[in-house]
């Protein structure tokens, strides 16, 4: 027999489903994701890298193009002053700019660190399915990254309260 959803708290679920509910909390199979942290550094390292070379590369051919020559004098100034913290600054926000593009599977590698790390007793916790991690991730695919973490800032801060099963999908 099949589970409702209760979605608003007016109708509360009888004894017999909460025992149900409870017994799936209990005994569902908690998934680990395959990753680790040493796969998760080595992505960052080389994405740093890749950053990096692109960021010299694309100096360069400002440089030889002599883009600079377009910029506002107080800014060419700059450049001929601190040409390596120009460098730098060039380079941190290409970083950004990828970090913004690449935004969506940093926080679902994010999350999923979180559920291969976690402790048992932690992830059992959620009454929700699917689990408040697995509705992230759900949710992030579904709508993004702001909309998505919205979502899943409202269903935890909010709808997590108390001991009632749910069954709740983005």
């Amino acid at each position: 027999m099949r589970l409702k959803a209760y979605g608003n708290r007016e109708d509360p679920p009888t004894g017999w489903e909460q025992d149900i509910a409870e017994m799936y909390v209990n005994k569902r199979q908690i998934v680990r994701p395959n990753t680790n942290i040493k796969t998760a550094l080595c992505t960052v390292l080389l994405f740093a890298l890749a950053t990096g070379l692109f960021t010299w590369l694309a100096h360069f051919v400002f440089m030889s193009v002599g883009v600079f020559s377009y910029l506002p004098a107080s800014v060419q100034d700059f450049h001929n002053t601190h040409p390596v913290l120009s460098i730098v600054i060039f380079c941190a926000i290409v970083m950004f700019t990828g970090a913004l593009a690449c935004l969506k599977y940093i926080a679902i590698g994010t999350i999923r660190l979180y559920q291969h790390y976690a402790p048992e007793e932690i992830r059992r916790r959620c009454l929700f399915m699917p689990t408040c991690s697995e509705y992230t991730i759900m949710s992030i695919r579904r709508h993004g990254v702001v909309v998505g973490f919205y979502k899943s800032y409202f269903r935890i801060m909010y709808r997590c309260k108390g001991n009632i099963y749910m069954i709740d999908y983005p």
